[in-house]
């Protein structure tokens, strides 16, 4: 668990950027400031809305597997996070609601000032704070009414709550409003006696109007002069004032169509500069859309972006990796139109979860042996390994260690992998920590039943020594064109989660890395291939595939085609997914821990020089440790074909990424798009597939298999 001083930082982040917010004293429409305004604590005449919390998905950032207790409708169960503040509740909807008031009925001892924050969500990747209550002063019982005028279309309602006398909790959180099928105009609409939204008469902005100027510039560095970017004046600019690699983006409220990216440069000396885009589509998630190499760039000239076809999107960040001279933007300019929602992509389908399966304790990974049988093998943490048949759960276990595993946490039995040939061979290997807390890598042998192992039959291949009890990795998975075995190793954690001993950068060690190890040899334990990128080099581990890791926890092969994703747990901003295309001959640095997703970590400028960009990242607001992974390959769903299918544990959302057809054998770095996610409602252990190739989720908290299908 992160430390209570990075919760605190990582909340008052959340409270100054990422969104438009007023002051402290925004007036509110009676005139008053919310410092001033008063708490409600009688009851009013309701208008007419109703209460749909209980149809959102609610989420905290302690304690979430309770937080559904404050959506119940029952002030006798309550969710606390049995932690101080700074601490974060959200609720999230599948739909939108019109909502006018929104009531948080509060559970504390003792009574006190508490100051709370309260944001709201409208489906882009930003939130709006709508309220600020500073040192009110509550107890136990009291109802704090915030009256939402104009009513507003939300998807999210977030409560931060930044100081209070006792652990955070809430006995109820209601949200009053109504089912929206549009979004409301910003200067007009509301509802009509049907509760429907009646829209405002202005028409949108027409494609191609630039709609920069109606953003939101946010920066790496010197933020409060972000906004001369776009202010549609050439001769004021931002400047970051630093070397590369820096960012800028443009946040908004809405979606917007958009068909084209100018940017206009500010550059003091000419010359070579390497530049990323990066599109976010209101799915909190954030794509790599192209990358500028080494771009002869000068003052004044503009580049242009097409975005074909069309996005939804709303966000847009620049990422400079390598200039001349210190970074800086005359303009951004972002052309096209507003959006009802987002836009319908041949290559991003909708999917939703369907449940197959229950009754089963921790589970973390779902796969199968390859053998035919149509058999799931479901790894619970503890140290089981279950078989599902038909939905059905074998009674028996297929392997049980239980008693060899250290448990639980980031630590257990975390994966299981099936030799090419398993029909024939009939062992398997997995990977668990062992009673030390080092993580094993072990070969065990199948019985004369198909259905059990033998526990005594244990050989161990790898052992790795763990300096901590987090970032043990423990993905293990058979490279579908090589063979040979591919072992996930963390970074080995440390009290402050930072890998201040920068093992992952360290090519002595097998921390924070992905080794390539041939298990299948006659060479015991195990072999080194000969391609491996690092061997025979002195000072570098001869197992090494690639680097610069902190959890790679769930990555996992296209077993079309031989790529390789990997998702990369981040710290406390960014969680990340890597890709590495099948012609990769390894080597690569991911970038941690000099980088945390796109961008440097817990410094304005570092040296991005070697290191590789992550295609899709999400920032941590209520999400917290990513988890993938497998590509769908079914017949049932062809426009699920080839979407690789990855997680949140903490929200329980699932996203699906894919690249653009038309950017397939391009750049690595070209074309990604991340879809819509679905929420499981539960903490997201894994993703894996069947021998079919179809994709499946473990829900962690309820012991629950679901099944990704097509809408």
């Amino acid at each position: 668990m992160k430390s209570n001083i990075l919760l605190a930082v990582a909340l008052l982040i959340l409270a100054s950027v990422g969104a438009c917010a007023p002051g402290e004293d925004f007036p509110q429409a009676d005139g008053t400031s919310s410092a001033e305004q008063q708490t409600v604590a009688t009851v009013t005449p309701a208008p007419l809305s109703e209460n749909v919390a209980g149809l959102g998905t609610a989420n905290a950032f302690e304690r979430s597997h309770f937080a559904q207790l404050a959506v119940d409708g029952d002030l006798e169960s309550i969710w606390n996070s049995q932690q101080l503040a700074p601490q974060w509740f959200s609720i999230a909807f599948d739909s939108f609601y019109l909502v006018d008031r929104i009531e948080l009925v509060v559970t504390q001892l003792p009574a006190g000032p508490t100051t709370h924050e309260i944001w709201l969500g409208s489906g882009s990747d930003t939130r709006i704070l709508q309220d600020r209550l500073i040192d009110v002063n509550t107890e136990d019982g009291q109802t704090l009414e915030i009256a939402v005028e104009p009513p507003r279309r939300l998807n999210e309602v977030l409560i931060v709550t930044l100081d209070s006398p006792s652990w955070v909790g809430w006995k109820e959180v209601r949200v009053f409003g109504t089912p929206s099928a549009a979004p409301m105009e910003e200067t007009g609409g509301e509802p009509d006696s049907s509760g429907t939204d009646v829209r405002a008469t202005e028409p949108s902005a027409p494609v191609g109007e630039n709609l920069a100027t109606v953003g939101s510039g946010f920066a790496s560095a010197e933020e409060e002069s972000a906004g001369l970017a776009i202010d549609g004046d050439p001769d004021t600019f931002w400047t970051a004032q630093l070397p590369a690699p820096q960012w800028y983006s443009v946040s908004f409220d809405e979606l917007y169509v958009v068909d084209r990216l100018e940017l206009e440069i500010a550059q003091s000396a000419a010359g070579p500069s390497t530049h990323e885009i990066w599109l976010g589509n209101g799915s909190s998630t954030r794509t790599l859309y192209q990358r500028f190499d080494n771009l002869h760039t000068e003052d004044g000239q503009t580049l242009e972006v097409p975005i074909v076809p069309p996005r939804s999107i709303s966000e847009v960040q620049v990422l400079t990796l390598a200039s001349p001279s210190v970074v800086a933007w005359r303009e951004v300019r972002v052309f096209g139109s507003r959006s009802d929602g987002p836009v319908k992509d041949a290559e991003l389908p909708q999917f939703r979860l369907e449940k197959i399966a229950e009754g089963l304790a921790l589970p973390v990974q779902v796969t199968h042996a390859g053998d035919g049988t149509g058999r799931l093998f479901v790894v619970e943490q503890e140290g089981r390994i279950r078989i599902v048949r038909n939905g059905v759960v074998n009674e028996d276990p297929f392997l049980d260690i239980s008693s060899r595993v250290r448990c639980c946490g980031e630590r257990g039995l975390l994966n299981v992998a099936f030799p090419p040939g398993y029909v024939e061979k009939q062992y398997f290997y997995v990977s668990y920590t062992d009673r030390a807390g080092d993580t094993v890598i072990s070969r065990f042998t199948t019985t004369a039943d198909p259905d059990l192992a033998d526990p005594e039959s244990e050989e161990v291949v790898l052992l790795i020594a763990q300096p901590d009890q987090v970032h043990n990795g423990g993905r293990i998975a058979f490279g579908p064109a090589d063979g040979y075995l591919y072992v996930g190793s963390g970074d080995g954690g440390h009290p402050t989660l930072k890998d201040v001993e920068n093992r992952a950068q360290d090519p002595g060690t097998l921390l924070g890395k992905i080794l390539r190890i041939d298990v299948e040899s006659d060479s015991r334990p195990y072999g080194i291939p000969a391609d491996n990128p690092f061997v025979r080099i002195e000072g570098h581990r001869d197992e090494i595939w690639a680097l610069g890791l902190r959890n790679p926890w769930g990555f996992a092969f296209d077993n079309v085609t031989g790529d390789l994703f990997i998702p990369d747990a981040g710290h406390i901003k960014h969680e990340e997914v890597n890709f590495q295309p099948a012609g990769s001959r390894g080597g690569e640095n991911y970038g941690w821990n000099v980088k945390e997703g796109s961008r440097c970590f817990e410094t304005l400028s570092c040296s991005a020089a070697g290191l590789i960009s992550p295609v899709v990242e999400y920032d941590h607001v209520y999400s917290c440790a990513i988890v993938g992974g497998a590509v769908y390959r079914g017949e049932d769903y062809p426009e699920l074909e080839g979407v690789f299918f990855y997680g949140d544990f903490c929200s329980g959302r699932v996203w699906g990424l894919k690249r653009s057809q038309a950017d397939s054998t391009g750049s690595i770095y070209d074309g990604w798009l991340s879809s819509l996610p679905v929420n499981a409602r539960v903490p997201v252990s894994g993703v894996g597939e069947d021998e079919e190739g179809n994709v499946y989720v473990t829900g962690y908290q309820d012991g629950a298999l679901y099944m990704i299908t097509g809408e």
